[in-house]
């Protein structure tokens, strides 16, 4: 992209006489310069190789180094004194499961200078780290692919009163990170998921980009949206539409609620309880129109009429103050996960005066002779968050410790680990036959058509039905029953239906006029 047009006018100015043979007038000039940015916007891609295995940290071409296949998943679970009172022996999928994690991990470039990572100095240590810290266990479920990206460094965030040019900045810095993860996921999409599930998973930076991958990939593309089992976005907040799970910064995917529902997306954030979370500040993408105006998001956030929309995230079922399911942290010596169940509470919060503040609020119980401070000499420098419990000062602001981002995805680990096969089982990707229960509760007649088309479920009501071609690509929706296709060619369709429970996805078959219309497929 060209981040100066003035350059570009400048440049055109000056050429010599000779070399245009006419005079353009300003407004000629300024459309020509439109189109080359608006060209420029289009074509913008990595300049980064993902055929190559070096810049893949998981990846099944890796083979023996793959981290996700060497790692012990094993997971012992702790009482205060250090004893050990359970051992769960999870094993990593060695071989296809049909469900793929893509992971994308958080900032580890604590330069406070605004720029992007080269791929050279990228600290590989710390990515790995943070891998086995948020994502590792989960090796069990399926092949895990984590690539190695340019992310924006820590300084791309640290503007406390952001100008248009910063937040431009911002938008440009943060695109670049998102064009690798954009051409990691579609190398892995094209090459190895040969319709598996997709999990997608990210934390803090890790998540904002996972985010724009679902708006750019998946929100208009039921097929691919068809394979996701969930996108967990930790640490980061979302929004919809009032009175709606979608509609803020992604269209149609929706947050999940409180039953399982496979294509929906989990968010959340952790602050210690009896403080009130910041709410979406001035450095926060959901306030850069610019991420919008990319197409990175479908809506940010309008201050100017705060009653538009409304936050939107996962409870993990904390409406009450109860134990947290199981918190999970890597041991020590990073040979193991160590998990403990009577450490934290939590409970879900919302303000609803405050953008951006529902969280997780975590208080610690007071346990007498506890002895579970442990430090983890492992930890990269300056990366504080595998410490437990939660220090009481902070290591970037030397504050108070209230802020528990750098631990989002341990306290919901063990909840993660019950919901996942869940979540996993009821996806139903186009390609893959339904459940023959399943398909004898949904009735489409008559199929083949050449007009109406009558939809019924014995089970549950049916909320939207979404209208794709072969490619995936949504050309209809309806919210009624009863629809007509007569304006379509003939040929062979995909009917998403959504009802209060699942997802369903059947074949649909348009003939032409004066064809007799066959009957339920």
């Amino acid at each position: 992209m060209i981040k100066n047009p003035d350059i570009l006018l400048s440049k055109l100015y000056t050429t010599p006489k000779k070399a245009i043979n006419c005079i353009f007038d300003l407004q000629v000039v300024i459309l020509i310069a439109l189109i080359v940015v608006t060209s420029a916007s289009a074509v913008a891609q990595s300049s980064v190789n993902y055929d190559l295995p070096q810049n893949w940290m998981c990846h099944p071409i890796l083979r023996s180094t793959d981290i996700a296949r060497q790692q012990s998943l094993t997971l012992a679970v702790l009482s205060s004194d250090l004893t050990v009172d359970t051992t769960i022996n999870y094993t990593a999928a060695t071989t296809d499961t049909g469900v793929d994690i893509f992971y994308v991990y958080p900032t580890i470039d604590l330069n406070q200078t605004s720029g992007n990572t080269s791929m050279s100095a990228i600290d590989t240590n710390a990515a790995k780290f943070v891998y086995t810290e948020q994502v590792g266990i989960y090796a069990q479920f399926g092949r895990v692919f984590v690539p190695y990206y340019q992310q924006a460094t820590i300084g791309v965030f640290m503007h406390p009163t952001p100008t248009e040019q910063d937040k431009l900045q911002q938008a440009d810095y943060m695109e670049t990170a998102y064009l690798d993860i954009e051409a990691a996921f579609d190398n892995y999409l094209e090459k190895y998921n040969m319709g598996n599930k997709i999990i997608l998973m990210g934390h803090s930076q890790g998540a904002d980009l996972m985010r724009f991958l679902l708006r750019k990939k998946f929100d208009n593309n039921p097929a691919l949206l068809s394979k996701l089992v969930v996108a967990i976005s930790g640490g980061e907040p979302n929004y919809s539409a009032i009175g709606s799970r979608t509609g803020g910064s992604l269209e149609h995917i929706k947050t999940l609620s409180s039953e399982p529902e496979s294509g929906c997306m989990i968010s959340w954030r952790t602050w210690e309880s009896g403080h009130d979370g910041l709410g979406l500040d001035s450095v926060s993408f959901f306030y850069n129109h610019y991420f919008a105006d990319k197409g990175l998001l479908y809506q940010t956030y309008d201050k100017h009429t705060p009653c538009k929309h409304q936050d939107s995230n996962y409870d993990f079922n904390y409406l009450t103050n109860k134990p947290v399911t199981r918190y999970i942290s890597v041991s020590p010596d990073s040979t193991q996960y160590w998990g403990f169940d009577d450490m934290f509470n939590a409970r879900f919060s919302c303000d609803a005066t405050k953008p951006g503040c529902t969280y997780l609020m975590i208080e610690t119980n007071s346990i007498p002779n506890d002895l579970r401070i442990i430090p983890n000499p492992k930890t990269p420098p300056d990366i504080l968050f595998p410490e437990i419990p939660i220090p009481d000062t902070s290591s970037f602001s030397h504050q108070p410790n209230i802020n528990y981002h750098c631990w989002d995805m341990q306290f919901v680990q063990g909840d993660l680990l019950l919901l996942l096969p869940q979540l996993i089982d009821i996806t139903n990707p186009i390609g893959i036959p339904e459940n023959n229960h399943l398909e004898n509760n949904i009735l489409i007649y008559p199929n083949p058509t050449t007009d109406i088309v009558h939809l019924s479920n014995l089970n549950s009501k049916i909320e939207s039905i979404r209208l794709c071609n072969l490619q995936g690509k949504l050309i209809q929706e309806f919210f009624t029953n009863d629809f007509s296709v007569s304006n379509l060619s003939a040929g062979i369709y995909y009917i998403i239906i959504q009802t209060g429970k699942s997802t369903f996805t059947h074949k649909l078959v348009k003939q032409q006029q004066g064809q007799m219309p066959g009957h339920k497929i």
